[in-house]
């Protein structure tokens, strides 16, 4: 008998344990794919502004204790859109990061892994374009 169902991520018995059925590869390829579903027009001002749109293996330490306890998915970092005329260029590179480590915590599976890395997506470039997190979270997102 097999040990591990990857279907759902649990061992046998009553031990909980986590799979990483989707690669770190397979994990840039799908925010890849979601990226080109966003409307060209959002598009355009990420590129024109040039935001990277990076994939991490973990949850960055000080991320990661500056929300201790929480599962985070992804973050914008950086300067909004309406601010950058102000911003000053000293300052990190304006960025949105996806951090599978919490997308591997939070689903069991990768069809809602892809799924949720979309609205993840869309999600923080809401925060670049200015949104809060009330008026995101609000829109399903």
């Amino acid at each position: 008998m097999n040990k591990f169902d990857k279907s759902n991520r649990y061992c046998s018995g009553a031990i909980y344990c986590t799979l990483n059925i989707m690669t770190f590869e397979e994990f840039q390829d799908t925010i890849e794919l979601a990226y080109e579903q966003i409307p060209k027009q959002f598009r355009d001002i990420l590129e024109e502004k040039n935001i990277a749109i990076i994939a991490l293996e973990k949850t960055p330490e000080p991320m990661a204790e500056r929300h201790r306890g929480l599962n985070i998915l992804g973050a914008f970092i950086g300067t909004h859109y309406g601010d950058f005329v102000l911003a000053n260029l000293s300052t990190d590179p304006t960025r949105i990061e996806l951090y599978k480590e919490g997308f591997d915590k939070s689903f069991k599976n990768d069809d809602d892994i892809k799924a949720q890395i979309g609205k993840t997506l869309v999600h923080e470039i809401a925060h670049f374009l200015g949104f809060k997190e009330e008026e995101i979270r609000a829109l399903d997102y």
